[in-house]
């Protein structure tokens, strides 16, 4: 027993040996690396070219002729000149620039509703700059903005006359506070009285869709009975509004009922408008 416990001591302190020894060897490791410089090499001197290779010495002009210009890198971008307002946008992944608000709204691939919401910002930044710069009092930072603000709402304005054709747009024509496209030119629009909110069922319909199935008199003169399209049914008398152009009953005659509107145009000029309706049974 004596022997085998002489053992186990003896293999317990070669392992705390070894793990004591990887230990330190690796906090020796880490210093090390943490104590190495890192050399950033920021490029080669003019006049210099690659590792191996000859230095390139500028094209010398020959007698009489003047010196070809160095040619710019194959891919630095374009330097634009200083005091111009121009739009950027990403379409399709790649920057694309437009010099106008016309080229950008005529040439843009954006859908409407991302070409106005981007003029937007972009308008709202530029004012933004512009009230920075008038109050660093920088002339030229001024003046900038003002070309930039100046050149968004130009785009806003166009944006709102014109539809862009881009992929899944729908056309859509409002005639609200428009001209219908089939009157005449030369015919004056008409003003129609609005309907008033207490409006009975006779004033919220057109006279020609009203139809009188009866007539009927006495001492206190001639009544009408007149149907709606829906079918319902309504007395009436002299005086009383129909349709819904705010005309009234003129006359009332054993077989007619006489309707007189007043109509306005947008020149202020005043028409008569005289809507016969016969009895039902009569037409018949």
């Amino acid at each position: 027993m004596e022997k085998r416990a002489k053992i186990l001591i003896v293999l317990l302190a070669v392992l705390l040996v070894a793990a004591a020894g990887s230990y330190f060897y690796r906090r020796f490791q880490a210093r090390k690396a943490h104590k190495t410089k890192v050399v950033m090499k920021l490029g080669a001197p003019i006049g210099t070219g690659n590792k191996g290779q000859k230095p390139v010495a500028p094209p010398v002009a020959a007698p009489g002729k003047p010196a070809a210009p160095a040619k710019a890198p194959a891919n630095k971008p374009a330097v634009q000149p200083a005091g111009t307002a121009v739009i950027k946008t990403v379409e399709g992944g790649k920057e694309v620039q437009y010099s106008t608000a016309e080229d950008f709204v005529n040439n843009t691939k954006l859908s409407q509703t991302d070409a106005e919401a981007y003029v937007q910002l972009k308008l709202g930044d530029a004012k933004k700059a512009l009230d920075a710069a008038q109050n660093k009092k920088d002339a030229a930072a001024v003046d900038q903005a003002k070309k930039e603000v100046a050149l968004y709402e130009k785009a806003a304005q166009l944006l709102k006359t014109r539809v862009l054709s881009g992929p899944g747009t729908t056309y859509v024509y409002s005639a609200l506070n428009k001209r219908d496209p089939f009157m005449s030119p030369f015919e004056v629009p008409k003003v129609y009285p609005p309907i008033p909110p207490d409006a009975g069922p006779l004033q919220k319909v057109p006279v020609e869709q009203l139809k009188v199935e009866a007539i009927v008199w006495n001492r206190k003169g001639f009544r009408a009975l007149m149907f709606t399209p829906d079918g319902r049914a309504y007395t009436v008398k002299l005086g009383q509004r129909v349709g819904d152009k705010g005309g009234w009953i003129s006359r009332i005659t054993e077989s007619r009922v006489y309707v007189t509107e007043k109509i306005k145009d947008i020149l202020g000029d005043v028409e008569t408008n005289n809507v016969v309706l016969p009895l039902h049974k009569e037409a018949k």
